[in-house]
C-alpha cells in the first residue's frame, strides 16, 4: 500500500494533527518529515489535549513513530515530550533518523539574537532556521554523530567560531561558547536518545514493500514554504509534499494520496502579507473560539477569511487529491461569512498567488459573500458524524459545496468539533 501525505494549505496551524489522528487507526508508520520544535501539533482525545512538537500524532494510538532526516530536532524539548507521555503511560516505539540534525544551544542564542534584534521575521526563537543553516554550511551535528563525537570536534570548532563571530559582530553580544561543553551535551543526548537512532528511510521502504500504510506527516503549511512560500516571511525548511519524499528517502511514486488540510478560515502568525486578516470584532471572536493562540510559543494567531487563491495555489504545488476541512464550527453565528475569490491588484483582477510578498502585501481581497449558520445542535451533529452530510445546517453544506467548487478538489473530511471523532467523512 502506498504512502499517504497530510500537508498544510495555509500558513501553517491547519488542524493537521486531528487528522493524521483521525487516519492513522489502521497506519503501520506515522512519520514526520520536517522542521522541528517550531511546529505544534494539538490532538484533543477524551477531553484531554495533547501537544506534540516533535513526535508524529500517531503516537497516541500506540503506532510506531518516526522523526525523518529532513528534520531539526532539539533533544531537550524532544525528552520532555517523550517524558510528558510517558506520565500518561503511552510510550512511543520510536525511530529517529541517524541523517536527521540536532538543534543546539548556539542555533537558539542565534535564534534569540535575530528576533530581539529587531529584524526577525516572528520566529519562535527555538533555533530552527540557525539549525538549517548550520546544515547547508555543512557544519551542522546529526544523530549518527554522536556514535564518535571525537571525530567531529574539528566541525563542532568551526560551528562554534561561525556563532561567535555573528554574536558578537553582528549582534553586539559575548556568550560562553565552548567546545567541550557541546560535546558534554551530546554524549547526554547519546545516553538519552542513543537506542532509537536508526534508519528510517530503510524502514519506510521496507514497511511500503510489505504492503503496509504510512502516513507522512508535514508541519507548517505551505505557505511557509522556504521556496514557495511568502519569502522570507517563512519557515526555513521545504513544507510541502514533495519535500516527504527527500526528507524521508523515499521515491515519488510510493506516493498515493497527498490529504491536504485548511481551516474553514485562515491564520498567521508572525510578520507577512495575509491579504484576508479580518477586521474587529469577527476576528477576536473567531481567535477564541478556535483558540488561535500558538502551541508552541502562545502568541495569538492573527485571522482571516478563506482564501481560495492561496489554497488553490497549495493544492497546485502539493497535487492534492483530496482536502480536509478543519474548525467549520468556529464560523457558526458568523453572519456574512465571506470567501476570498481573486485578489485586486492595481486596479486589475488576478486570480494566481503573487511569487513576491511585497505585491501580495498590496493586493485587496474580492470577496463573495454566503449565509453564516447556527451552531449544530447534537442531535445534527450526530447524524452527521453517522454518516448523513445532508443532516448538517444548509447554510453550512453550501458553504462547503462552493468552496469546493472554488478549489476543484474533493473536500473529504470535515471537522466539526475538536475531538477525534468529530470529523464526518463525505
Amino acid at each position: 500500500m502506498p504512502a499517504v501525505v497530510v500537508v498544510g494549505l495555509q500558513w501553517g496551524d491547519e488542524g493537521k494533527g486531528k487528522i493524521v489522528d483521525f487516519i492513522s487507526e489502521k497506519a503501520d508508520l506515522a512519520v514526520r518529515y520536517q522542521g522541528g520544535a517550531n511546529a505544534g501539533h494539538t490532538v484533543v482525545l477524551n477531553g484531554r489535549t495533547y501537544r506534540f512538537h516533535h513526535l508524529p500524532v500517531a503516537a497516541l494510538r500506540g503506532k510506531h513513530v518516526c522523526l525523518a532526516s529532513g528534520m531539526v530536532i532539539d533533544p531537550v524539548k524532544l525528552i520532555e515530550e517523550l517524558e510528558s507521555l510517558s506520565r500518561e503511560g503511552i510510550r512511543p516505539r520510536l525511530t529517529i533518523d541517524g541523517r536527521a540534525h540536532i538543534v543546539l544551544d548556539i542555533h537558539k542564542l542565534l535564534d534569540e539574537a535575530e528576533e530581539s534584534s529587531g529584524k526577525g521575521v516572528g520566529t519562535t526563537k527555538r533555533g530552527i532556521g540557525p539549525a538549517y543553516t548550520y546544515k547547508c554550511a555543512r557544519v551542522g551535528v546529526r544523530f549518527s554523530d554522536l556514535a564518535d563525537t571525537e571525530s567531529i570536534k574539528p566541525r563542532l570548532k568551526k560551528a562554534i567560531d561561525m556563532a561567535r563571530a555573528l554574536l558578537s559582530g553582528v549582534y553586539n553580544m559575548d556568550a560562553e561558547l565552548d567546545v567541550e561543553r557541546v560535546t558534554q551535551f551530546l554524549h547526554e543526548v547519546t545516553s538519552r536518545l542513543g537506542g532509537y537512532i536508526g534508519d528510517v528511510s530503510l524502514l519506510v521502504n521496507e514497511t511500503l514493500d510489505r504492503g503496509g500504510f504510512v502516513i507522512l506527516e508535514g508541519a507548517q503549511g505551505t505557505l511557509l514554504d522556504i521556496d514557495h512560500g511568502t519569502y522570507p516571511f517563512v519557515t526555513s525548511s521545504n513544507t510541502t509534499a514533495g519535500a516527504a519524499c527527500n526528507s524521508v528517502g523515499i521515491g515519488p511514486k510510493r506516493v498515493d494520496e497527498v490529504i491536504g488540510v485548511a481551516k474553514a478560515y485562515a491564520t498567521r502568525v508572525g510578520k507577512g502579507p495575509f491579504p484576508t486578516e479580518m477586521e474587529e470584532p469577527v476576528a477576536s471572536t473567531v481567535r477564541e473560539r478556535g483558540r488561535e493562540y500558538g502551541t508552541t510559543t502562545g502568541r495569538p494567531r492573527r485571522v482571516g477569511w478563506f482564501d481560495a487563491v492561496a489554497v488553490r495555489y497549495s493544492i497546485m504545488l502539493n497535487g492534492v487529491t483530496s482536502v480536509a476541512l478543519t474548525k467549520a464550527d468556529c464560523l457558526a453565528g458568523i453572519d456574512p461569512v465571506k470567501v476570498c475569490l481573486a485578489y485586486e491588484l492595481d486596479g486589475q483582477e488576478i486570480k494566481s498567488f503573487p511569487s513576491s510578498p511585497y505585491v501580495l502585501e498590496r493586493c485587496k481581497p474580492v470577496y463573495a459573500e454566503l449565509d453564516g449558520w447556527e451552531a449544530l445542535s447534537r442531535e445534527e451533529k450526530l447524524a452527521a458524524l453517522k454518516g448523513n452530510f445532508d443532516a448538517l445546517p444548509k447554510q453550512l453544506r453550501e458553504y462547503v459545496d462552493f468552496l469546493e467548487s472554488l478549489l476543484a478538489c474533493p473536500i473529504k473530511y470535515l471537522s466539526i468539533g475538536a475531538e477525534r471523532q468529530e470529523t464526518v467523512i463525505r
